[in-house]
């Protein structure tokens, strides 16, 4: 039975990978696929059947076995490089029609460890949404800086949203408020723009407490007339023009520390509390010495 077997395949006069080729040519990959594959097993010395195998997988979609038959076949010729980026990067592409942040990012790291430093500027914004989500900031700012190089007019304004978060989740206030800035120099949209108002508050205020720690008044009352500049965050109004008064108190800038408690008060509905209490006895002494 194997000898009859053998003198059938060797009398075929077409062979596995002539046959995968037709069915190719005539868009089967499947079945194409299965040929090339049985092409292989009978003969795995042949880079030309591992070539079309691994591609076949890729054209499929199966990232993970074109990527485990193009590892054998590189190892063997590495003259598939180029074969094998390119269907690396087409999975990507493919990866980020369909939202798959995770597919985008396999296929464009395997293209990548074969030709470090590869342009990927198409790919690098949902790369960097990507490793946001995993919690490589580092990696995800990489890649949002190649795409903001190479990103359209129109696209510019989300990615700086987006750096800038990124920037604030990461504890960088200043380099969030620049980012953030410059979102709302190019945008139209008003609810983002307010959005982002709110954040340049938030960190404006991050920012004045730590030089307030660290003994810098001058950036302090920098910061703080930022948050009061913008009027956000309004939970934190009152608290902000209070210690604002009291660096400049401490400066002996009686008049615009009197002002800031003054509108410290402002901004308690209630006019109670600890800080209303201590922002009267602050006024009294002002304006009556006591």
């Amino acid at each position: 039975m194997g000898l009859a077997w053998a003198l059938g395949a060797c009398g075929d006069p077409e062979t596995a990978m002539a046959r995968g080729d037709r069915l190719w040519a005539d868009s089967s990959y499947a079945e194409a696929l299965a040929e090339y594959r049985l092409g292989y097993q009978r003969n795995q010395g042949s880079d030309e059947l591992l070539a079309r195998v691994a591609h076949a997988y890729a054209v499929s979609g199966e990232f993970q076995r074109a990527q485990q038959y193009y590892g054998e076949l590189l190892k063997r010729s590495p003259n598939y490089t180029d074969q094998a980026i390119f269907d690396y990067l087409t999975l990507a592409k493919q990866a980020q029609a369909r939202s798959d942040r995770y597919g985008l990012a396999g296929a464009v790291e395997a293209a990548v460890v074969l030709r470090p430093g590869l342009p990927v500027s198409d790919l690098a914004a949902g790369l960097g949404r990507y490793y946001t989500s995993t919690g490589d900031s580092t990696k995800a700012l990489e890649y949002y800086e190649r795409a903001l190089g190479a990103a359209p007019p129109d696209s510019v304004a989300g990615l700086l949203f987006e750096i800038a978060t990124l920037h604030e989740t990461r504890g960088n206030c200043a380099d969030a408020i620049t980012m953030f800035n410059a979102f709302r120099a190019r945008t139209n949209d008003g609810e983002k723009a307010d959005q982002a108002r709110w954040h340049v508050g938030s960190c404006a205020w991050n920012l004045a407490r730590k030089a307030v720690q660290s003994g810098d008044t001058a950036r302090a009352l920098a910061h703080m007339k930022t948050v009061t500049e913008l009027g956000v965050p309004q939970n934190v109004l009152e608290e902000v023009w209070f210690h604002r008064g009291e660096l400049l108190l401490g400066q002996g800038r009686r008049d615009e520390a009197l002002e800031s408690y003054i509108r410290s008060l402002d901004h308690n509905r209630t006019g109670t509390g600890q800080l209303a209490d201590r922002a009267r006895r602050r006024i009294d002494e002002l304006r009556f010495g006591r």
